[in-house]
């Protein structure tokens, strides 16, 4: 068991003194799901796991699911261990898992083009969405997948998952990061 710093915060910006500091303990074999639960029992109950997004690292790592309703990743089948979380914190302990709310799902394709336009126009974002839709610009709510629409979620390719960070990179056996002394050599 590895003990990991846990810092929770629920507004835009995390900073000392706005978050709440806690401790779990967790294995390489926990999944993200697994850790989500222990920082949502640390925290007494004032949050849910399926509201938490888990960031960490230098960059703020996102770890599973990136915003509500995210169908695109199993956080029950990540593991822990395949992102090295573990054995960065125990390399540098002073470092701190962060976990804040999951954002709203980003808005239906088309949407945003839509409004944007609109309100560029000075014109109603709200009432030029539903006049693309009428008109089949963009897509009804009932023909889209999840987390907007009915249909069912068409699973992106793994490589397409790898790509936009939603899963872990993947080393070759037996190779990891923490240990690449070449690259500390260059």
């Amino acid at each position: 068991m590895v003990k990991v710093q846990v810092q929770v915060g629920f507004g835009n910006i995390i900073r000392k003194g706005a978050v709440q500091e806690l401790e779990i303990e967790a294995l390489p074999t926990d999944s993200v799901r697994d850790c989500k639960e222990k920082v949502a029992a640390a925290a007494g109950g004032a949050v849910s796991a399926d509201d938490l997004l888990l960031m960490f690292g230098p960059n703020d790592r996102r770890l599973g699911k990136q915003y509500q309703g995210d169908p695109s990743v199993d956080e029950s089948k990540l593991l822990l261990g395949q992102f090295s979380l573990l054995q960065w914190v125990e390399r540098f302990p002073h470092w701190k898992l962060t976990a804040g709310l999951l954002p709203k799902a980003p808005l239906p394709p088309g949407v945003a083009i839509q409004k944007a336009a609109a309100t560029a126009e000075q014109k109603d974002p709200d009432q030029a969405v539903a006049d693309a839709r009428a008109k089949g610009t963009i897509p009804k709510i009932s023909d889209l997948p999840a987390p907007w629409g009915p249909k069912p979620f068409q699973p992106l390719p793994e490589e397409e998952l790898l790509r936009s960070g939603h899963l872990p990179p993947r080393f070759p056996e037996g190779w990891s990061p923490l240990n690449d002394v070449d690259a500390a050599a260059a």
